[in-house]
């Protein structure tokens, strides 16, 4: 579903991999392991088109990213960076800002309880990282894409908070994810951990 074909990214004053290679396969829960600062977040840049690598391919249903694809691509993927800074008060701005179909909706609240947030006409710029988050979380599980491209999606929870994002995400039928974190526990679901 995923391909890394020997990607080399570098920057001026870093090299972020050389002939990187590695499979996504559909389902699949992959992390990307390294310490802060190392390029994780840029290989997931890559997958999206953000940035170009300097060598190699990424094919993503066989398609290669590149830019006369990537609007065919994004179709397929929900993106959810690290740090979130959107222009909603509520909850409900926030299914209106991604336009959730009626199905979308049912599982956006499904969601949010299981997630432990029970109120979502609560402000948004109210709510703690942790619950913000969620929020996020629980709508970006909601829009019907078949891969999921999360940066460090849990670096905001508590561990009972943590069990749970695992629980939901472990329920989710032929959802491929992709992820960067530095959690352990979040590590160890993954089916595959890239280390860079």
């Amino acid at each position: 579903m995923i391909r890394f074909d020997n990607i080399s990214l570098k920057f001026p004053e870093q090299i972020i991999c050389e002939n990187l290679s590695f499979k996504v396969k559909e389902g699949e829960m992959v992390g990307l392991s390294a310490p802060s600062g190392k390029g994780k977040t840029s290989l997931l840049k890559l997958m999206m088109g953000i940035l170009v690598p300097d060598a190699g391919k990424i094919l993503v249903n066989n398609i290669e990213v590149n830019p006369s694809s990537i609007d065919e691509i994004r179709k397929q993927i929900i993106w959810l960076p690290q740090n979130v800074n959107l222009p909603i008060e509520s909850g409900q701005e926030l299914v209106e800002l991604l336009e959730l179909d009626e199905e979308g909706i049912k599982n956006y609240h499904s969601f949010l309880k299981f997630l432990g947030i029970d109120n979502n006409g609560k402000l948004f710029n109210k709510m703690s990282g942790g619950q913000r988050q969620r929020m996020i979380v629980a709508a970006c599980l909601s829009m019907n894409k078949p891969i999921l491209v999360l940066d460090e999606p849990v670096s905001a929870l508590d561990d009972d908070s943590i069990d749970l994002f695992i629980e939901l995400i472990q329920s989710l039928k032929n959802k491929t994810i992709i992820s960067t974190s530095h959690n352990q526990k979040w590590l160890n679901h993954c089916s595959q951990i890239i280390e860079l």
